[in-house]
């Protein structure tokens, strides 16, 4: 994973959560419903994935504190699907290393294997964390 500053690029969909166990089912239907109406659904499913291990990543380690919530926040950067995700945790996220076969511990290692880039950022009130996929956009946006 590689640090790269977060709010790069131009915003196009957000939504808040409660950090709680419906919030990686949520975060999914939001993520593919901004591919598909942006005309890049050719990246839905691995977006889907992705999204969804980074916000059970926050469930699991930074949802100690009662109304903790996450944050998704989607960005058009260059030619990339920009996902980013906020928690109120300061740890640095742990790639475990584990195999394809383990059932649990592989999240960073799908992040890393189904997108282009992945990094994270510490901020002030926990971190930030964000992947992006290469897309081809048929809707023009300044970027």
């Amino acid at each position: 994973m590689s640090d790269r500053a977060p709010g790069a690029g131009v915003m196009i969909g957000m939504c808040r959560l409660p950090l709680n166990a419906t919030a990686p089912k949520i975060a999914r239907e939001v993520v593919a419903r901004l591919a598909r109406s942006w005309g890049i659904a050719e990246i839905e499913d691995a977006v889907k994935i992705a999204v969804s291990e980074l916000v059970t990543n926050a469930f699991v380690h930074a949802a100690g504190m009662p109304g903790s919530t996450v944050l998704v926040e989607v960005r058009r950067v260059e030619a990339c699907f920009h996902v980013q995700v906020r928690d109120g945790s300061s740890a640095a996220p742990v790639d475990r290393g584990r195999g394809h076969d383990d059932e649990n511990g592989r999240g960073l290692l799908l992040v890393r294997e189904l997108t282009d880039a992945c990094g994270w950022t510490p901020t002030p009130f926990g971190k930030t964390v964000w992947f992006e996929l290469k897309a081809a956009w048929p809707l023009d946006v300044a970027a």
